[in-house]
């Protein structure tokens, strides 16, 4: 669910005034805030061939897939396995049930279907339920690529308080996701890792992140940063690029090959103090949908073109980025 600029700017000050502790986003000579990382189970899933397309069809009830969106069709999916196309593919979803935005499950069905016509190699994914990947979601990226493994990896919210995941209405587990394909070829399994920011907004949510090692393929993460607080979705941002992320490439023995998606809950915007290219490290490059959703991506991969989806069931569009990789 999307909170408008003006109304997050206005409980920033509302909370300051009350007394409520709000960390302002770090100088840029200061430390990142601190993040905690851990490892994560991974679903990895052999190429499915024909399989994928029953589980998709049983999901849908028999159904036959929606039409694709405007301008989006099969994308071209020729290249080498040294130098390939390597799309990502931003949804926010809007599944929780509790948000206003919430379309009684259709998001999930209408993200599906544009990851299928699409067929990107990466998908990071906001506000779904944990179940949602393995019922419909992965199963499309399997369809659009019957020859190849696929891998998910999903970590919730957390309640402040607690330390249980939020749920959706539903009961399942609330979060991010990162869902993924490698060729057959280069298949050498997938490690996971999830974290926990720091700095935290006055409510009730603990915003997270999920990241997922395709070894010796790519580093991809996905997070979805505060809605209330501009400085502490900036605080957030940084954390996980000059923290968590370099954390894991140092444990994974990495460098480069990293991909993070997400709404950040910041805009581009050159004029005010959370700007969201200020959590972009020396050697990413940003892209943006115009509003909140980013991309940020290491510059061994090369940048081609960026296209956005509008979706009928969430408050925001599909995002998708164009990359080489190498």
């Amino acid at each position: 669910m999307r909170i408008p600029r003006s109304a997050r700017r206005l409980t920033a000050a509302v909370a300051a005034v009350c007394g409520l502790v709000l960390a302002l986003a770090p100088p840029a000579s200061a430390a990142p805030a601190p993040v905690t990382v851990g490892p994560l189970p991974v679903s990895a899933v052999a190429p499915m061939g024909a399989k994928a397309a029953a589980l998709t069809a049983r999901a849908r009830a028999g159904r036959a897939r929606a039409a694709a969106p405007a301008g989006a069709a099969r994308e071209e999916r020729a290249g080498t396995l040294a130098a390939r196309r390597f799309h990502e593919l931003q949804l926010n979803l809007c599944n929780s049930g509790h948000a206003g935005c919430y379309a009684g499950g259709q998001a999930v069905y209408e993200g599906g279907d544009l990851i299928y016509y699409l067929a990107p190699d990466l998908v990071t994914l906001n506000e779904i339920c944990a179940g949602d990947l393995p019922a419909y979601l992965q199963p499309s990226l399997a369809e659009a690529w019957p020859d190849d493994w696929t891998y998910s990896l999903f970590y919730p919210a957390l309640n402040k308080q607690t330390g249980a995941p939020i749920t959706c209405t539903n009961g399942d587990r609330f979060g991010n996701a990162v869902l993924g394909r490698v060729p057959a070829a280069l298949w050498q399994g997938v490690n996971g890792w999830a974290g926990e920011y720091t700095a935290q907004d006055g409510g009730t949510e603990k915003r997270t992140f999920a990241c997922a090692y395709a070894i010796g393929d790519h580093l991809a993460c996905a997070t979805h940063l505060s809605a209330a607080s501009e400085p502490i979705a900036l605080a957030q941002c940084q954390a996980l690029m000059f923290s968590a992320v370099p954390a894991i490439r140092s444990a994974e023995g990495i460098t480069g090959r990293t991909v993070v998606g997400g709404d950040f809950n910041l805009e581009y915007d050159t004029s005010d103090p959370e700007n969201a290219q200020n959590c972009v490290p020396g050697g990413h490059i940003r892209k943006g949908d115009g509003d909140v959703q980013h991309v940020i991506f290491s510059n061994d991969l090369t940048f081609g073109s960026t296209a956005k989806y509008g979706l009928s069931y969430t408050d925001h569009d599909g995002f998708l980025v164009r990359l080489t990789k190498p």
